[in-house]
């Protein structure tokens, strides 16, 4: 078996894919069209589909009617291979898009899967077009380019026999009268300025649209599918999941296609918009304004902690803990790593019972939300983006776990490995770099290399990243919380040398409001100094 392609962050460029002109493939696609109503746009998507060039026999279309009234039907022109599906009616409470595709994957068998709107009429090549990046890539997401096309200007539509005869005559530009139709404004913009795509960072799944893409099914699975609770946003959701599971975004212009009419997002923007970020912000951390406003406690947080407890009594590993939960970043989520599976209540005497640190600790957090109380590490982080892993007896500055976000987000590192004047080390993890290199992964080869060699990382001083030994304390001084020199010496050995703090500026006409909240940062930060002062008198 030849070894996965490795794709640094993500400049794809690096990857060959085979020409779509005479190229016999070998694996199998599944096409998923997800309908509700809009029978006539239907017939023109299959009449398309039925002309492709990939080969019929490797070849599968599954349309799920999302509980239409009536219920849309199969035409006569149409793929070989296809499959009417209806759900909804016979799911209560199940419906919508996301729920739609999930029923057809579920009930497909392609290697590769392509998602596809029922209002999309593709050129012949669209299907070969995109499924060879997956067919070469396994953790490639290929999409496709639309030109949207006005029903007003162009009624009736061309009917589905005009399609099937002008798509080997290599007339497919002329079924709407010539017209170039409308681009998809914000996804070409973005794709045009990150060089498409391959100088993009970790936003790049923001442009991702469900209307024409293809992944292989062992990348789907990864990521988890479309969440069927969304209504609005389950895209953008899903490939913010995609990105976590180590997906490489490919556009590909040879993907050509129509799209009939404008989409919910172009007829009602700001209502979309609003609905949509209720949902977005508790389930996707980026982009990080979305979190200014709402709850404190999210469903996906931004970082993970990993804190074992090892042998360490409760002063210890509560000094550790609050220092993570009451830093300046406190979209964080710690999986607190000890043996609670061994507090049984067995008759023992309370103050020497030999499970008693572990005991007391568990008590100390069972009700706090921001903390689960593991037996093991979690294997992956996914989907929280970020993850640290923290020994026993390991905690943080104030602004540490802020600022090890910062600088990872600045260069773009998949890891940053921090060591300890004692030579331990602990690692500060991007999750979709830890995911991409398990794809990549050879036999033996140590995770950091390969995640090194997708997405790179940084070696970085304790001292520097604000990482706090509470080794050096005794349980009396560790008894009323962190100690105040604790903070005060990590804030004096870093002296600013890891990153600056960063507010997030999302265009030009955010300028001016972030120098307002910078000066207004800096008075806080005076403020909260000189109570300190007056508290430690």
């Amino acid at each position: 078996m030849s070894a996965v392609p490795r794709v640094l962050r993500n400049d794809w460029s690096t990857v060959r894919v085979p020409d779509v002109e005479g190229w016999r493939p070998a694996s199998t696609v599944s096409i998923v069209i997800p309908a509700f109503g809009g029978q006539p746009e239907l017939d023109l998507a299959l009449a398309a589909l039925s002309r492709q060039t990939w080969p019929p026999d490797q070849l599968e279309v599954i349309v799920v009617d999302d509980g239409s009234d009536p219920p849309v039907r199969l035409p006569s022109l149409r793929p070989h291979r296809c499959t009417l599906l209806r759900v909804g009616d016979s799911q209560p409470g199940a419906w919508g898009k996301a729920n739609a595709l999930r029923a057809g994957v579920a009930h497909s068998t392609g290697e590769i899967l392509l998602l596809l709107d029922a209002d999309m009429v593709v050129y012949p090549e669209h299907v070969a077009a995109l499924a060879r990046w997956p067919a070469v890539l396994p953790y490639g997401v290929a999409l496709g380019y639309k030109r949207f096309v006005d029903p007003a200007v162009h009624d009736p539509w061309p009917t589905p026999e005009q399609v099937a005869r002008a798509w080997p005559t290599g007339a497919a530009a002329e079924l709407f009268g010539g017209a170039a139709g409308e681009p998809h404004g914000y996804q070409e913009r973005y794709i045009a300025q990150t060089d498409h795509l391959r100088t993009a960072d970790h936003l790049a799944f923001r442009i991702v649209v469900g209307a024409t893409l293809a992944l292989r099914r062992e990348l789907y699975d990864a990521a988890g599918g479309p969440d069927p609770v969304l209504r609005f946003g389950n895209d953008t959701e899903f490939a913010y999941r995609l990105a976590q599971a180590g997906a490489a975004f490919v556009p590909e212009p040879g993907a050509r296609a129509w799209h009939l009419g404008s989409t919910h997002v172009m007829r009602s923007p700001d209502a979309v918009a609003r609905y949509r970020r209720a949902f977005l912000a508790d389930r996707v951390p980026y982009p990080r304004h979305w979190r200014s406003v709402g709850g404190t406690a999210w469903t996906v947080p931004l970082v993970e902690v990993v804190m074992e407890v090892g042998d360490e009594p409760l002063e210890r590993v509560r000094a550790a803990v609050d220092s993570v939960l009451r830093g300046v970043e406190r979209d964080v989520r710690i999986s607190l790593v000890g043996p609670w599976d061994r507090l049984d209540s067995a008759r023992t005497p309370a103050l020497s019972d030999p499970r008693l640190e572990a005991r007391l600790i568990a008590a100390t957090y069972r009700g706090e939300p921001r903390v689960r109380l593991v037996i093991e590490p979690p294997a992956s982080p996914f989907p929280t983006p970020y993850r640290l892993e923290l020994p026993p007896g390991y905690g943080l500055a104030p602004d540490a776990l802020r600022r090890l976000v910062d600088l990872a987000d600045r260069i773009q590192a998949g890891a940053i490995q921090v060591f300890t004047d004692a030579g331990r080390y602990m690692v500060f993890w991007r999750t979709s770099a830890l995911s991409r290199g398990r794809w990549v992964r050879a036999a033996d080869e140590p995770l950091l290399d390969a995640v090194g060699s997708v997405h790179g990382y940084r070696d970085v001083d304790a001292t520097d990243a604000g990482i706090i030994d509470f080794g050096s304390f005794d349980q009396v001084e560790l008894a009323g919380g962190t100690p105040y020199r604790a903070i005060d010496a990590a804030r004096g050995a870093r002296r600013g040398r890891l990153v600056p703090s960063v507010v997030e500026v999302e265009g030009l006409r955010s300028l001016a409001r972030a120098t307002v909240v910078v000066a207004w940062l800096g008075a806080r930060r005076l403020r909260a100094w000189l109570r300190s002062l007056a508290t430690r008198k």
